[in-house]
């Protein structure tokens, strides 16, 4: 009977010390499961990771020469707005690639002078010309410097491509006795071209950036041998993020 006690005492007691040793193993297991999913997802998002997406502002100043017959009025009279989205992947600490899709707008305002051929040597009040793209936009990233997980100092090489959804041409005629204004606005003009091409640079640090883009296609369509107008747009653009 003795020898049966002390048996079924030490069973009870190795079975408890079974039972206590599992419980740490178990907790410890989820512990880890848990801690490892954690670590993927801050090692694959974030500004210095694998993957970063992020919104973005732009505005840039119409610059360059325009041909003869073309004349503009540069400064913030002609301009384009950008507003888009980037995904990155990145594939070294130096070396990234980046991937836009957005929506520009671009207005660009003709002085009046006798030179004037586009559209017509007609001389207005104001005369301006604008159109609205949707594009697409790669770059190859080269990055500089130590930065942890942020974006830090990197140069863009880009190269892009856009169709233009809507067109304009605008007017404003001297009033007469008692009238406000006389505003005439064309749309749908057959004369520009609805597919551009750009090619260009943007030098940033974090989420601000110088950008220079350059229209490597004409502005006008085919069948139009008309003066171009400036090909360059020089601008800041800011990361939302």
């Amino acid at each position: 009977m003795k020898t049966g006690r002390k048996f079924l005492h030490g069973g009870l007691v190795l079975g408890v010390l079974l039972l206590a040793a599992g419980l740490p193993a178990r907790a410890q297991q989820v512990l880890v499961q848990a801690n490892v999913a954690d670590d993927t997802i801050k090692t694959t998002f974030g500004p210095n990771r694998r993957y970063f997406g992020h919104a973005y502002l732009g505005y840039g100043l119409l610059a360059g020469g325009a041909g003869a017959g073309a004349p503009v009025r540069y400064g913030l009279r002609s301009g384009e707005l950008r507003v888009g989205g980037r995904l990155k992947r990145r594939f070294t600490q130096s070396l990234a690639l980046n991937l836009d899709l957005g929506y520009a707008y671009q207005h660009l305002e003709l002085a009046q002078n006798d030179q004037k051929t586009v559209p017509t040597p007609q001389l207005h009040r104001q005369e301006s010309l604008a159109w609205h793209q949707l594009y697409s936009e790669i770059s190859l990233r080269l990055n500089a410097g130590r930065r942890g997980n942020s974006v830090g100092r990197y140069l863009d090489v880009l190269a892009g491509g856009g169709w233009v959804a809507a067109t304009s041409h605008s007017t404003e005629e001297e009033p007469g006795p008692g009238i406000g204004s006389v505003e005439v606005t064309e749309r749908g003009l057959p004369y520009l071209r609805r597919w551009m091409g750009t090619a260009g640079a943007r030098l940033g640090l974090d989420r601000y950036a110088f950008t220079a883009r350059r229209r490597w296609s004409p502005a006008f369509a085919a069948g139009y041998a008309w003066p171009e107008l400036p090909r360059w747009v020089l601008g800041l653009e800011i990361g939302l993020f």
